[in-house]
């Protein structure tokens, strides 16, 4: 049996397993420095997106104000405009005045011939650029249809000969019975000898309360003597 037993021991093999060894573990440096320098760049992004926020938020404040004042200004008559829309809220024009076409207001050219009798000038009131609006032209006067403040305007070209001329004008109104009353006057004598066919100029223009049915009309000393074609003879008036 003892032989039988070495035989056994003999035959027997001894496996040894040597344990693998693991990788050694990796590890994570966490560089104190460089995550500051990281964290503080994103500090700074962030404070640059607030910064412009406030930037934007601020200008939006500003052009709803501007456009809020610019609309209660609309509203008292402040400003007759206001922009329609952004492109244009920096630029306001300038509006036109109220009822501005709707005032009275007319231009009149000398005729032909241009006398009537007794020195009072004869008008056209029937081609261009002659025009009548808010006014009527009748009896060679303009005769007001609206009581208000007027500018009136005429001038004469004449002849200067050795001859005194006078330049009016006149008005007839219900408050003097309708007597013509004389609102402005131009009168000179002038006398060139070796210029016997020289020409001046006569302008009168003012501004005179008239009342609805008052009229105006110009009249001259001699009427001879108004001399040039029709742009250089004209009479109107227009509400102020």
């Amino acid at each position: 049996m003892a032989d039988a037993g070495e035989s056994v021991n003999k035959d027997m093999k001894v496996f040894v397993v040597e344990s693998q060894e693991l990788p050694p573990q990796v590890s994570v440096r966490r560089d104190g420095p460089q995550l500051s320098v990281i964290y503080l760049l994103l500090a700074v992004a962030l404070l640059g997106v607030f910064i412009e926020a406030g930037f934007i938020w601020h200008l939006y404040s500003r052009t709803a104000a501007s456009s809020d004042i610019q609309k209660v200004e609309y509203i008292k008559g402040e400003k007759h405009t206001f922009p329609s829309s952004s492109h244009d809220s920096n630029e306001i024009l300038p509006a036109k005045p109220p009822n501005a076409e709707s005032k009275p207001a007319a231009f009149l050219q000398i005729a032909s011939p241009p006398f009537s009798g007794n020195g009072v000038l004869h008008w056209r009131a029937d081609s261009f650029p002659v025009f009548m609006r808010g006014l009527e032209y009748k009896d060679n006067s303009l005769y007001v249809q609206q009581d208000g403040y007027y500018y009136i305007f005429s001038k004469i070209s004449h002849m200067e000969n050795c001859n005194f001329f006078k330049h009016q004008v006149m008005q007839c109104t219900e408050r003097y019975s309708f007597k013509a009353i004389e609102l402005m006057q131009s009168s000179r004598f002038i006398c060139v000898t070796n210029l016997s066919q020289s020409r001046g100029n006569s302008y009168l223009g003012g501004i005179f309360h008239l009342f609805k049915g008052d009229s105006v009309f110009v009249k001259v000393s001699n009427s001879s003597q108004v001399h040039g074609e029709a742009y250089e003879n004209f009479f109107g008036a227009f509400m102020v």
